[in-house]
């Protein structure tokens, strides 16, 4: 099974849980927040992950620290994963639950590859307009790819924008070889 197949299904769980008790927004700012703590790199990461540390003492540890920092049902979640030895996955998780809890928001997500850095009033102005475009909330990700050229790539869901000067140049280069003098 695919790693991201196991993070979505753990994270669906998750969103369950927590949507019959009212809890997601919050179940979800304790996940981000515990990325912190408990991932790749960090002391506790490391115990958690360690083979020669006992089950039941990484149990203690997880509750120890965890004790009064995040909600309940994200404590005994977090467990869970302790125990299956999905820990390891909890960054994907995070990731998938941060997704179904803005689907479940109505905010889409919206990627921006540019050739430059965009300045904030661009962005603002994009952001708007995607929102317009959409008719949804859109939460934008940017990224920088100089190989572009000139313009900019917009990927929300599975619909591409591609707005960039390698794109055009390619278009114009199949038309002038389609054409016959």
């Amino acid at each position: 099974m695919k790693d991201a197949t196991v993070a979505g299904r753990y994270a669906r769980a998750l969103a369950i849980a927590t949507e019959r008790r009212g809890e997601t927004v919050r179940a979800l700012e304790d996940m981000q927040a515990m990325l912190a703590t408990l991932g790749p790199g960090t002391r506790v990461g490391a115990l958690l992950a360690s083979p020669l540390v006992l089950l039941s003492d990484k149990r203690k540890v997880l509750r120890d620290v965890l004790k009064d920092r995040a909600l309940p049902i994200v404590v005994v979640f977090t467990d869970l994963l302790v125990c299956k030895k999905r820990l390891n996955q909890f960054e994907g998780i995070v990731h998938e639950f941060e997704a179904l809890v803005e689907k479940q928001q109505g905010v889409r997500r919206a990627q921006v590859s540019s050739a430059v850095p965009l300045t904030q009033a661009e962005l603002q102005r994009l952001h708007a307009e995607l929102e317009r475009h959409t008719k949804a909330k859109i939460k934008l990700a940017v990224s920088v790819e100089p190989e572009l050229v000139g313009g900019a790539l917009v990927r929300i869901g599975d619909r591409v924008i591609d707005r960039t000067v390698k794109s055009l140049l390619e278009t114009m280069e199949h038309r002038l070889f389609e054409v016959s003098v």
